[in-house]
C-alpha cells in the first residue's frame, strides 16, 4: 500500500468505530466507545513516532492520526452521554494511559539496561527515552484541550440559535487541533508552522466523520444541546450534585407514575360515565352514529323532544329521523348529492351548525339546530357525533321579530314621509302666508294714517291691535321659514364686521314696543368700545328681539328685565336677566326645542310659538358661539350667549342678493 492509502485506511478505521457504537444505546456501548479511546491514546502515546507516512508534500506520524480520532471518539462519547460523569472518565481514562505508558517506558528502558537481557527485536533505544516531565505535560495537554473543547461548545449552546450549532462543531474540532499542533511544536522544539500544516491536514481527514455524526445523529445531537453538562463541577469531590439531580429525577418518575396511576383510573371512570353524561344532557339532543351512519347511542335529550326510544331507533339508519325532504333541501343549499353522507361529509367540512326538521313520535317536526363531528381513533373515522338542540321556539320569536321589525320599517317610511310632507307644507304655508299678511299690514297703515278719512280714537285703537297681531303673525311665518332652513342646512348667515352693540341699539323701537303699557324696569348695559363680531347683521337681531321677547313676557309687572353685553378672552358675552316666573327644572332640558312651551305657560296662556328659543340656537350656533340657561322657579332666568369675535372658518355664507338667505328680525 502506498502513504496516502495507509492514511485514508487509518483515518476511516478511527472514525467509522465511534460512528458504529453510538448508532444505538446498549449495555456495552460505552465501553466500547472507552476502549477506544484508550486504544488510540495508547497507540498515539507509544508507537506515534514509530514510522512517518508522505501525504504529498506533508509528512504524517501515526500518532497525529491517532490523537485526531481520539478529539472525534471524544467529541462522540460526550454527546452521546450528556454526562458529566462521562467527562470525568475519559479525563481518567487520558491520565491513566499516559501513567501506564510512562510506566511501560521505564521498564522496558531499565530491562534493556541489565546485562544479559535479550533484544531480539532490535528496539531502538530512542524510541523507549521518554522524560516523566515529558509525559505529564502531554497528559496535562491533552485534558486541556478536552476542557477547552468542551467549554467553547457549552458557550455555544448557551448563546447561539440551535440553527448555527452544526457549524459550531466543526469549528471548535479544528481549533483545538491547531491549539494542540502549536503547543507540541513548543513542546518539542519543532516548526510551529509544519505541526500546524499537519494539524490542517488531519483535520481534514476527519471533518467529514464529524460532519456526518453532526447531521445523522441528530437526536443525540438535539438532546446534548438542550442540556447543559455544568462543567463547573467537574472537579466536585462531593456527590450533592449527582444526588440532587438523583432526587430530582425521582421525583419526576413519581410524579410520572401518579399521573399514569390517576390517567388509568380516570380512563374507567370516564368510560364508565360516559353514557350518563350523555343521558343527563336532557336539553340537549346527542346522538352517536357508527361509521355507515347507523345510530348507536339515542340521549334522554333525543327521547324527551321525538318521543322515540333507544330500541326502536338504534341500529336503524339516521334517515328514519329526517324526512327526504328536508335531505333534499339541505343537499340543494350545501350543493351537493342527495346522500345523506355527502350532506353530512360537506356540513363537516364548513364546520357550521345547521337547522334541521326532524320527525318525532308525535307527527310534529322540531327544528334542530345541529352539529356534525367525527370520532377519530388512531387518525381513522370509528363513528360520528350529532349533538343539537331544540329551536323551534326561537325560530318563532324570530319570526315574530322579523314581522315586527318590517312593521316598525313601515312605520319608520310613513313617518318620514309624514315629516317630509309636514316640511313641504310648513315652507309652502309660510311663503304663501307673507304675501297676504304683508297686503293686510299696508292697508292697515294707510287706514292708520288716515288715507280713507279721519278716524276715530276707537278705531285708531282696533288699528293698533291689528298691527300689532300682523306683526306678531309676520314673525311667526320668519320663525317657520328659520327652522324650515335650519332643518334642511346649516343656517345660511351673511357675514361682515358688525358691531353688538349696534345690533342691540338697532332693536330699540321693537322694544320699546314689547314693553309699552307694561310696569316693569328695563336696563341696558353696553361697553364703550364696540364689540366687533363677523356675524349676520339680521340673524343677531333677531336672536337679541327673541330673547328680550321671553323675558318680557314671561315677566309679570314691576319686575326688572336687565340685557348686558361684556367681551373678553376673544368672546362676545351677551346675558338677559329676568325676575319672572322662572323655568321648572325638569322643563329646561327642554326649552331650546322646536315648539315646546312649559305647563305653566299653557295654564297662563301666555302667547307664543314655542320657536323663540330654537331660533336662538340656531343663530348661536351658526355663529359657532354657545347658549346657555339657569333658572329658579319663582325667581327669574338667565340667558348667557358667547360668541366667538373672530372669523368662524366653514361657514355657509348666504347672498345679499337672495332675500331668503338673510334671517330676517321681523
Amino acid at each position: 500500500m502506498e502513504g496516502a492509502q495507509v492514511v485514508v485506511a487509518s483515518v476511516l478505521a478511527y472514525s467509522a468505530l465511534p460512528l458504529v457504537y453510538a448508532l444505538r444505546r446498549w449495555n456495552v456501548q460505552f465501553l466500547l466507545l472507552y476502549t477506544h479511546l484508550a486504544g488510540l491514546l495508547a497507540f498515539g502515546w507509544i508507537l506515534g513516532g514509530l514510522y512517518e507516512m508522505r501525504l504529498g508534500d506533508v509528512a504524517l506520524l501515526p500518532g497525529e492520526l491517532s490523537y485526531g480520532g481520539f478529539v472525534l471518539t471524544a467529541v462522540v462519547t460526550v454527546v452521546v452521554g450528556r454526562d458529566l460523569q462521562v467527562v470525568r472518565n475519559i479525563i481518567g481514562l487520558t491520565l491513566a494511559v499516559c501513567s501506564l505508558g510512562l510506566v511501560f517506558f521505564t521498564v522496558a528502558r531499565l530491562a534493556l539496561a541489565v546485562p544479559g537481557t535479550a533484544d531480539p527485536h532490535g528496539v531502538v533505544p530512542a524510541l523507549l527515552d521518554r522524560s516523566p516531565v515529558v509525559a505529564v505535560v502531554f497528559a496535562l495537554f491533552v485534558v486541556g484541550e478536552l476542557l477547552l473543547l468542551l467549554n467553547l461548545l457549552e458557550v455555544a449552546k448557551r448563546r447561539l440559535p440551535g440553527a448555527v450549532m452544526p457549524l459550531v462543531y466543526p469549528a471548535v474540532f479544528v481549533a483545538v487541533l491547531l491549539v494542540h499542533g502549536v503547543l507540541g511544536a513548543l513542546l518539542s522544539g519543532g516548526s510551529p508552522g509544519e505541526e500546524l500544516v499537519a494539524k490542517l491536514v488531519v483535520t481534514a481527514l476527519y471533518l467529514p466523520a464529524l460532519l456526518a455524526f453532526v447531521a445523522l445523529y441528530r437526536r443525540s445531537v438535539t438532546a446534548f444541546e438542550s442540556r447543559p453538562l455544568h462543567l463547573r463541577h467537574l472537579l466536585s469531590t462531593s456527590h450533592q450534585p449527582l444526588l440532587d439531580e438523583l432526587e430530582s429525577k425521582a421525583h419526576e418518575l413519581a410524579e410520572q407514575r401518579s399521573l399514569t396511576l390517576a390517567s388509568d383510573a380516570s380512563v374507567g371512570r370516564v368510560n364508565a360515565t360516559v353514557e350518563r353524561i350523555l343521558d343527563s344532557a336532557t336539553n340537549t339532543i346527542l346522538i352517536a352514529l357508527d361509521p355507515d351512519l347507523r345510530i348507536t347511542h339515542f340521549n334522554s335529550g333525543a327521547q324527551a323532544l321525538l318521543g322515540w326510544t333507544p330500541r326502536e331507533v338504534c341500529g336503524q339508519g339516521l334517515e328514519v329521523l329526517l324526512p327526504a325532504e328536508e335531505i333534499a333541501r339541505h343537499a340543494s343549499a350545501l350543493g351537493t348529492g342527495p346522500e345523506l353522507v355527502q350532506v353530512l361529509q360537506v356540513q363537516m367540512a364548513v364546520d357550521a351548525r345547521r337547522d334541521w326538521l326532524m320527525l318525532s313520535r308525535h307527527d310534529t317536526c322540531p327544528t334542530v339546530s345541529m352539529g356534525v363531528s367525527q370520532v377519530l381513533v388512531d387518525g381513522h373515522v370509528v363513528g360520528h357525533i350529532l349533538a343539537g338542540e331544540d329551536v323551534t321556539s326561537r325560530l318563532r320569536v324570530e319570526t315574530a321579530m322579523m314581522t315586527a321589525l318590517s312593521r316598525e320599517h313601515d312605520a319608520l317610511v310613513r313617518l318620514q314621509e309624514a315629516d317630509r310632507v309636514k316640511h313641504e307644507l310648513v315652507s309652502t304655508v309660510s311663503h304663501e302666508l307673507r304675501t297676504p299678511i304683508a297686503s293686510i299690514t299696508g292697508y292697515t297703515e294707510m287706514l292708520h294714517d288716515g288715507a280713507y278719512g279721519e278716524l276715530s280714537k276707537d278705531q285708531v285703537a282696533a288699528l293698533d291691535r291689528v298691527l300689532r297681531n300682523t306683526s306678531r303673525l309676520e314673525r311667526l311665518v320668519d320663525d317657520l321659514l328659520v327652522l324650515e332652513r335650519v332643518e334642511q342646512a346649516p343656517l345660511p348667515l351673511v357675514r361682515e364686521p358688525v358691531d353688538l352693540c349696534d345690533v342691540i341699539r338697532g332693536t330699540k323701537s321693537i322694544v320699546g314696543e314689547m314693553v309699552r303699557g307694561r310696569d316693569l324696569k328695563f336696563s341696558v348695559s353696553l361697553p364703550a368700545s364696540p364689540v366687533t363680531l363677523d356675524g349676520d347683521r339680521a340673524a343677531l337681531e333677531r336672536l337679541v328681539i327673541n330673547l328680550l321677547s321671553n323675558a318680557v313676557k314671561f315677566t309679570p309687572g314691576r319686575g326688572t328685565v336687565a340685557l348686558r353685553v361684556t367681551s373678553h378672552s376673544g368672546q362676545a358675552w351677551l346675558t338677559v336677566t329676568d325676575t319672572g316666573m322662572g323655568v321648572a327644572e325638569s322643563d329646561q332640558p327642554h326649552v331650546f326645542a322646536r315648539f315646546y312651551r312649559t305647563n305653566q305657560a299653557n295654564e297662563l296662556a301666555i302667547p307664543g310659538s314655542g320657536l323663540g328659543l330654537s331660533i336662538v340656537q340656531a343663530v348661536v350656533a351658526g355663529h359657532g358661539g354657545e347658549v346657555s340657561l339657569a333658572s329658579t322657579p319663582g325667581e327669574g332666568t338667565t340667558v348667557t350667549v358667547s360668541l366667538p369675535m373672530e372669523p368662524v372658518l366653514g361657514s355657509v355664507n348666504g347672498s345679499a342678493a337672495d332675500p331668503d338667505a338673510v334671517v330676517r328680525a321681523g
